[in-house]
C-alpha cells in the first residue's frame, strides 16, 4: 500500500463520519443578524468589522457553517491560512456534505504552502462527494498529479541560473515573447505600454544588448501585435495582430509580411485564419511548416498548437498536434527549434508547478509527437510561464519571467541543461554574387540530407543584398546546392557527423554564368577509396545535375576526374577515367542524349592546389564537369 492509498482511505474514513445535517432555517434570528451585518460591512470593504460580525453569529449559533465558511474565507484572503483552516473544520464537522467546497479550498492552501501530502488528502476527499463533477473530478486529477510532480521536481531541481538581458532591452514596462536571430545577433521581442503591445528590436554590439527601438508601421500599429517569427532565409515575417476589424477576420489574426528591398510589404491576412482566435507563430527552418495557437477549432479543449503546411497554392488545412501536446486545458507559445525535431511550449493542462509551465516534446521517427516533458523547477515556477526560445547550438535560452509576482515580465538569459537541450544545430550563411559582376543576385538553395536525400530546407537568398542563411543540424552529412536559371548550379558539402561544436561556417557563392569552358565541382560525388563505384551518397548531386541538363537541353559537358599524386601516376589515371565514367553511365542511364556527354581522367595533372597534406589532396581529388557548348 503506497502512501496515496493511505491518505485516500484515511479520507473515506473523514468524510464518513461527518454527515450531521445543516438546516440554514433553523439558523437563530441574532445570529442571522450578525451575519446580514458582516455582509454589509464586507460591501463597504470593512473587513476587519465583518470578522467581528462572524465571529457574534457564532457565538449567537454554533451550528452556523454560513458563518464559519465566510469567516473562513476572509481569514483566508487576509493570509491567515492557519487560522482560516480551523475555520473550515469547524463547518465541516458541522456538515461535511453542504461545506464539501472548502476541502478543495484547503486542498489549494496546502497546495499553496508546499505540504503536498495534506493537499492530495483533501483533493482526494473533495473528489469522493456526488456534487463534484466529472469535468472537475478530471482538473483535480491534474492537480493532484501536480503536487506528486512539484513535490518530487523541488527535490530534485534543474540547474538554472538566469541572467538579465540588460537596460536595454528590459524596461519598467512589461517586456516578453523574445524571438533571436540563428546567429544571435538580433532579438525582437514585444513590451506592453498604456495595453498596447508593440515589436522592440535590439542587436547584440561587444556582447551587449543595444538600446531597444521600436519597430516602425507597417509592423506596429495602434492594435496589439505579438509573437514573431520568420522563415529560414529572413524574407518572410509572420506576427499576430489583434484587434484589427478592418483586416481581420477574428480576435486575433496571424499576418505576413514579406522582404521588398530593405523594407517589408504591407501586412497581409493568411488564409488559415477564421472568426475565432489564431496566434502565437512559430516557423520551421525547412521553410515548410508554421506552428501556431488556436481556440477557435475543433479541438481538444481551450487552446490548442496546430501546424498548417507550405503548398504551391497556399497553406494547407491546419492539422492538431493531437494529445502529446494537447490537452483539454491551454496550451500556448510554441516555439520548434531549428533542429525541426523539438517542440516547446506552455500548457496549464498537464501535471506542473504552478498555473502554466513550460514542456517539451522531441519529433518521433513516424512524424508524430512524444509525450511531453516538463522543462522542471526552478526553470517552471508557481506562477504563469510565457515561454521560452533556445539559440540555434542549444546550449542556451531566453525566457520571459515575473520575479514579482506583479505582471512586470522581463528577459533573461540562461545556460539550458542537457536533458532539455535540442539537436545542436549551427549555420552557414554569406552572400550570393555573380562571378563576372559580383553584383548579389536571387538564388534559390537547398539543403539535403546526404543520407536520405530529403531536403532538410529549402529558401532563397535576399534578391536585393544576395544574403542567405541556412540552419544545418549537427549528427550528419549534408549537401548544399545554390541555383539560378541563368548560371552553373554551386555544390557544397558539409559534413557534421561527428562535429561535436556549433561553430557556424561563412562561405560566400560565386555563381558563374552559363559559359563555354566554365566548370562546376561536384563536391557530393563520392567513391570508396581506390574505387569508382558511386557511392550512395552521390545520388543527390547526380539528380542535380541531370536537372541542371534537362533544364538546359542545348549544353553539353566535359565530365572530368582528378586524383592527387599519391601512388601510381598511370593507376590513378586510369581510376580517374573510370569515375568520371560513372557519372557519364548515369546520365545515359538516365536517358541524357549521350552527343551533349564527353568523360575523360586526367589523373593528378590538374591539381587546383599544392598536394603538399591531407586537405589539400582532398580538394585535388574531384569530379566536375566543363561547359562544352551552349
Amino acid at each position: 500500500m503506497n502512501k496515496y492509498t493511505f491518505i485516500l482511505l484515511v479520507g473515506l474514513f473523514c468524510c464518513n463520519s461527518c454527515f450531521a445535517q445543516y438546516n440554514k432555517n433553523e439558523v437563530k434570528p441574532k445570529a442571522k443578524k450578525h451575519f446580514n451585518e458582516a455582509v454589509v460591512a464586507m460591501q463597504m470593504g470593512d473587513k476587519e468589522a465583518a470578522i467581528k460580525e462572524l465571529n457574534k453569529a457564532i457565538q449567537e449559533d454554533k451550528t452556523y457553517c454560513d458563518a464559519y465558511v465566510l469567516l473562513g474565507d476572509l481569514q483566508n484572503k487576509n493570509g491567515a491560512t492557519d487560522e482560516a483552516i480551523s475555520t473550515y473544520k469547524k463547518a465541516m464537522a458541522i456538515d461535511s456534505v453542504y461545506c464539501f467546497k472548502r476541502y478543495r479550498t484547503i486542498a489549494e492552501i496546502k497546495s499553496s504552502e508546499k505540504k503536498f501530502d495534506e493537499a492530495i488528502k483533501y483533493y482526494q476527499q473533495y473528489c469522493l462527494f456526488s456534487k463534484v463533477s466529472e469535468n472537475e473530478k478530471t482538473e483535480i486529477k491534474r492537480k493532484i498529479e501536480s503536487c506528486k510532480f512539484t513535490d518530487e521536481a523541488i527535490k530534485n531541481p534543474v540547474p538554472f541560473h538566469p541572467k538579465p538581458l540588460g537596460s536595454g532591452v528590459n524596461s519598467p514596462l512589461p517586456d516578453y515573447y523574445p524571438y533571436l536571430s540563428v546567429d544571435g545577433e538580433n532579438l525582437i521581442f514585444v513590451r506592453l505600454e498604456n495595453r498596447n503591445e508593440d515589436f522592440y528590436q535590439s542587436k547584440k554590439i561587444n556582447g551587449k544588448w543595444s538600446e531597444a527601438e521600436k519597430m516602425p508601421a507597417p509592423i506596429n500599429t495602434n492594435y496589439n501585435e505579438g509573437g514573431i517569427t520568420f522563415s529560414p532565409d529572413k524574407n518572410e515575417m509572420y506576427f499576430v495582430r489583434c484587434g484589427d476589424k478592418i483586416n481581420g477576420d477574428g480576435s486575433c489574426d496571424i499576418y505576413a509580411c514579406y522582404k521588398e528591398g530593405k523594407g517589408w510589404s504591407k501586412p497581409s491576412n493568411q488564409g488559415f485564419n477564421t472568426a475565432g482566435f489564431e496566434s502565437m507563430p512559430s516557423f520551421s527552418s525547412d521553410g515548410k511548416t508554421l506552428y501556431f495557437v488556436a481556440a477557435n477549432k475543433i479541438g481538444l479543449g481551450g487552446m490548442d498548437i496546430y501546424s498548417t503546411e507550405k503548398t504551391e497554392t497556399g497553406w494547407s488545412e491546419p492539422k492538431n498536434l493531437g494529445n502529446a501536446i494537447n490537452t483539454s486545458g491551454n496550451e500556448q507559445f510554441p516555439f520548434i527549434h531549428p533542429d525541426n525535431q523539438t517542440l516547446y511550449f506552455v500548457s496549464d493542462g498537464k501535471a506542473g508547478m504552478g498555473r502554466s509551465d513550460i514542456f517539451y516534446s522531441r519529433r518521433l521517427p513516424n512524424g508524430t509527437w512524444s509525450e511531453a516533458v516538463n522543462i522542471g523547477y526552478p526553470i517552471n515556477t508557481e506562477g504563469d510561464e510565457r515561454g521560452i526560445f533556445i539559440t540555434a547550438d542549444g546550449s542556451n535560452a531566453i525566457i520571459s519571467r515575473d520575479n514579482n509576482g506583479d505582471g512586470n515580465y522581463n528577459l533573461y538569459e540562461f545556460e539550458l541543461y542537457g536533458k532539455a537541450q535540442p539537436t545542436r544545430v549551427t549555420y552557414v550563411k554569406g552572400i550570393i554574387t555573380d562571378a563576372k559582376t559580383h553584383q548579389p543576385i536571387y538564388a534559390d538553395f537547398q539543403l539535403i540530407d546526404l543520407k536520405s536525400g530529403k531536403i532538410i530546407t529549402q529558401s532563397a537568398s535576399n534578391e536585393a543584398d544576395g544574403k542567405y542563411l541556412v540552419c544545418i543540424p549537427s549528427g550528419k552529412d549534408y549537401a548544399l546546392n545554390v541555383s539560378n536559371k541563368k548560371y552553373l548550379f554551386y555544390s557544397e558539402n558539409f559534413s557534421l557527423k561527428d562535429k561535436i561544436d556549433s561553430i557556424p561556417f561563412e562561405k560566400n557563392v560565386e555563381l558563374q554564368a552559363i559559359e563555354v569552358g566554365k566548370s562546376v565541382v561536384l563536391k557530393n560525388i563520392f567513391f570508396e577509396t581506390d574505387k569508382f563505384d558511386l557511392k550512395p551518397e552521390s545520388k543527390v548531386e547526380l539528380k542535380k545535375l541531370y536537372a541542371f541538363l534537362v533544364q538546359n537541353p542545348t549544353v553539353k559537358i566535359l565530365i572530368a576526374g582528378h586524383t592527387d599524386n599519391s601512388g601510381n601516376p598511370k593507376h590513378n589515371l586510369e581510376l580517374s577515367d573510370n569515375r568520371a565514367k560513372s557519372v557519364y553511365d548515369y546520365l545515359i542511364m538516365n536517358k541524357i542524349d549521350a552527343s551533349r556527354l564527353q568523360y575523360k581522367g586526367y589523373g593528378e595533372t590538374h591539381p587546383l592546389i599544392a598536394n603538399d597534406n591531407p586537405e589539400n589532396k582532398a580538394q585535388n581529388r574531384r569530379t566536375e564537369f566543363v561547359i562544352t557548348e551552349k
